[in-house]
């Protein structure tokens, strides 16, 4: 039984599932997903598979499988994953990911768990992308869990430790959890783990350092896309950013979550790696207070950078930005004068300086390749 101080962000309990699938399944939203995914000739069969499902673990191996196959083939040409054969069901995780899609991180993750023989992970999912009562079911029924966005410092620290009190109840309940290693997607290219989560994810306990984060078995995801999700959308953004105070606009946020299901994304890559050791907790815990969360930062920014695989993309952005040929053995001049046609036919659509705009572009695709460099 999940305690009640949890009732306003948990994820539904297994005895919700069947009421929720009941609200769904007459669902308009739902219905359009149904029609996309297993097409207009099986809408009652779906139906009725979703009308029956008691559990979450069900709804992923009957309906979300289904959806992670319809993605996969409309938009990607391959998925590699590795790691998986490192997970032990039974043994909590808590897995930290880079961030660079606003769904599809965690979810190819979760259900790559399910096809691999896995339990599934819980999901952190921020409340501004619940942006319906649909959503709000259909996530909580998927193993997600609400993090509030803060408004204000007092906000920010009352909302932090209800977060860190509920992921490590999961994680002590025996529960795998997905959290991103930063506040909101990787805009840029450079994945940095923020100091700042890893103190929240440490607020929940009273033991020593190294006791408080070795409870949470704390275990880095890389997650690499040849085209990188909503590219252009994050280079337009980044450059207003760079003159003003952005401000999303109405419905931005869901036209993401479309943009970055929908856009074709070539091969993508996940690699589950190895978990944060003793050891490495015990060389940070040298440090002061506040530079052994810096210290352990860094660690996981080394796992999730040397396991991020670098694409043809990202040598070619990195030789254009820098006037060389310093990774020309890894792709061709062709490829290079198609990712040159791609860039330019999609920031002609932006409003901007294009010199500007193409550097920004430029450099979401060659910073992956400036961390490998530099770890």
């Amino acid at each position: 039984m999940i305690p009640e101080q949890f009732e306003d962000i948990r994820s539904f309990t297994t005895e919700e599932i069947p009421a929720a699938m009941q609200l769904l399944v007459d669902d308009a939203l739902i219905e359009k997903i149904i029609i996309l995914v297993f097409g207009e000739n099986h809408v009652n069969e779906a139906k009725t598979i979703l009308r029956n499902i008691k559990n979450a673990t069900e709804l992923q191996k009957k309906i979300m499988t289904q959806c992670k196959r319809w993605i996969v083939s409309n938009s990607m040409k391959s998925v590699e994953t590795q790691g998986l054969d490192t997970i032990q069901n039974g043994k909590p995780y808590l897995f930290t990911g880079n961030h660079r899609d606003i769904t599809l991180d965690a979810f190819m993750l979760q259900i790559s768990m399910i096809e691999s023989g896995l339990d599934s992970c819980n999901i952190a999912f921020g409340s501004n992308l619940i942006l319906n009562k649909t959503i709000e079911i259909f996530s909580k029924a998927n193993k997600m869990f609400k993090v509030e966005r803060s408004q204000n410092i007092r906000e920010l620290a009352i909302n932090s430790q209800h977060l860190s009190d509920y992921i490590r109840y999961l994680i002590k309940d025996g529960q795998t959890v997905w959290i991103a290693q930063r506040n909101g997607r990787t805009k840029d290219g450079f994945d940095k783990t923020e100091p700042g989560v890893l103190k929240m994810l440490a607020m929940s306990s009273d033991k020593d350092f190294i006791e408080n984060l070795a409870e949470l078995n704390i275990t880095p995801i890389a997650i690499s896309y040849e085209y990188e999700s909503c590219d252009f959308l994050k280079t337009q953004e980044l450059y207003v950013s760079r003159y003003q105070k952005y401000v999303k606009a109405p419905n931005e946020d869901f036209n993401s979550i479309l943009c970055g299901i929908t856009q074709p994304k070539g091969h993508v890559a996940m690699v589950v790696a190895p978990s944060i050791t003793l050891e490495e907790l015990e060389k940070c815990s040298l440090f002061s207070k506040t530079e052994r969360f810096n210290c352990l930062a860094k660690i996981i920014d080394r796992r999730i950078i040397s396991n991020y695989k670098l694409f043809k993309n990202n040598y070619i952005a990195y030789d254009i930005l820098q006037g060389s040929g310093m990774f020309s053995a890894n792709y061709t001049n062709q490829e290079k004068q198609d990712f040159i046609g791609y860039m330019k036919n999609g920031l002609d659509r932006i409003e901007g300086d294009m010199d500007e705009l193409t550097s920004i572009f430029l450099g979401i695709y060659a910073n992956p390749v400036r961390n490998m460099l530099n770890i």
